[in-house]
């Protein structure tokens, strides 16, 4: 029986984050690319990018065990800090602390990008502004997909202490955040919401198969790296990781939404299934990584 210092709700809460911060850059790229051709694609993406992030940070602050005294990771008065104000926690080499104001930080701009998301469309001058706070709120986004993989990685733990952990993680981020988006168009679709034209479906699944290819490539990488370790042969090999790896992440999550998306577009409701594999795919990475590296 082994006791896990990380569980579910920590892997839960890595994937969220990674999720929405890959929307977010979704979005902005979308909107970077062709603001009116993709419109409903960067404004789906506007709008799930904070969500997931809250919801993760939650699910982290109850696993604390004392959720109440979780304003200590931001705000407490002590000596050794960088900031000036005594009041203010950030320490500069503890990712934990970092890790704390990025998703602040990434919060409050997706928030806000939403706002002029919402703006943008009775009033003209909100696009440049949207334009803006997406270019700035990029570095943000890439530093909470880049974070949830050093989290870990930063770690003498021979799966964990793996320089493609981090590349694997925020190539994953940016496929599920597409998948996410993906998977709320092929359902706006579906309902009949958007006309095919209007959901931009086909494009959105073509970026996501080149994603996926980088994804495949990270992620075997990673394996590659660590092949002499035992502990990454347990991830790989062991009857409780290895099939949900295998079949979980490589096949399911990654294989199967590869092959559907390079032969050309297909329908919605084939869309929404393809999406939520992918999503599980994200999910289970995470949660094989991490839990397989306790053991």
């Amino acid at each position: 029986m082994h006791h896990y210092n990380w569980g579910i709700p920590v892997a839960m809460d890595l994937f969220l984050a990674a999720l929405g911060a890959g929307a977010f850059m979704v979005a902005v790229m979308a909107d970077l690319a062709d603001t009116r051709k993709y419109k409903t694609v960067s404004a789906i993406g506007a709008l799930i990018a904070p969500w997931p992030v809250i919801a993760g940070v939650l699910l982290l602050v109850v696993d604390l065990g004392q959720p109440f005294r979780f304003w200590e990771m931001m705000l407490r008065r002590g000596e050794g800090y960088s900031l000036e104000s005594p009041y203010i926690m950030f320490n500069a080499s503890s990712t934990m602390s970092i890790g704390s104001w990025v998703l602040t930080v990434f919060v409050w701009l997706s928030l806000a990008y939403i706002g002029v998301t919402i703006l943008a469309y009775p009033f003209k001058w909100a696009e440049l502004l949207r334009k803006v706070l997406g270019v700035c709120g990029l570095p943000v986004a890439l530093a909470v997909t880049i974070y949830t993989g050093v989290l870990i990685s930063a770690t003498s733990n021979p799966v964990w202490n793996n320089w493609l952990l981090p590349v694997a993680f925020v190539t994953s981020a940016v496929v599920t955040g597409a998948a996410s988006v993906a998977f709320v168009l092929a359902a706006m679709r579906i309902a009949g919401l958007v006309s095919e034209e209007g959901a931009q479906l086909p494009k959105l699944e073509k970026l996501t198969g080149g994603l996926i290819i980088a994804q495949l490539v990270a992620t075997v990488g990673f394996i590659l790296v660590g092949l002499g370790s035992a502990a990454v042969m347990v991830v790989i090999a062991s009857a409780r990781f290895g099939p949900l790896f295998w079949i979980g992440i490589v096949g399911l999550g990654l294989i199967v939404p590869l092959v559907y998306n390079l032969k050309g577009p297909g329908k919605a409701p084939n869309s929404l299934v393809i999406s939520c594999l992918v999503l599980l795919g994200g999910f289970f990475l995470r949660y094989v990584v991490l839990i397989a590296g306790q053991v």
